[in-house]
């Protein structure tokens, strides 16, 4: 599977379960859960599981975590399609994280009206 984004490429781990399948999760996003008949299958079927959990995180207005080192892991990213969706909302976070400090640090917050 190549990454299709650095910023969204996700370590996987895979596991052979008792019943033969190829379990795989990731680290860096435990909600992240799936399986295929073979490591080939399981690892197409992870990045559905990938845009189902990144959809999650940005339901839930929460940040998505920066992926860690392979380590000879797997890189999974998610559809392209979700991709495009999610960068913005990252870089949004960030953006907002940004000017809230900045705010703090001027004793005011962003958007109120004297």
């Amino acid at each position: 599977m190549p990454a299709r984004s650095n910023r969204l490429a996700f370590p996987a781990c895979l596991e052979s379960d008792e019943g033969g399948s190829v379990v795989v999760s990731f680290p860096d996003i435990p909600e992240a859960l799936t399986e295929g008949a073979s490591e080939q299958e399981a690892l197409v079927e992870a990045e559905d599981c990938l845009a189902a959990a990144l959809g999650g995180y940005i339901k839930d207005r929460r940040d998505i975590p920066q992926p860690t080192s392979a380590r000879g892991r797997p890189l999974v990213s998610p559809p392209l399609l979700i991709a495009a969706k999610t960068t913005p909302y990252i870089m949004w976070r960030e953006c907002w994280r940004g000017i809230s400090s900045f705010a703090k640090e001027l004793g005011t917050t962003f958007g109120r009206r004297a």
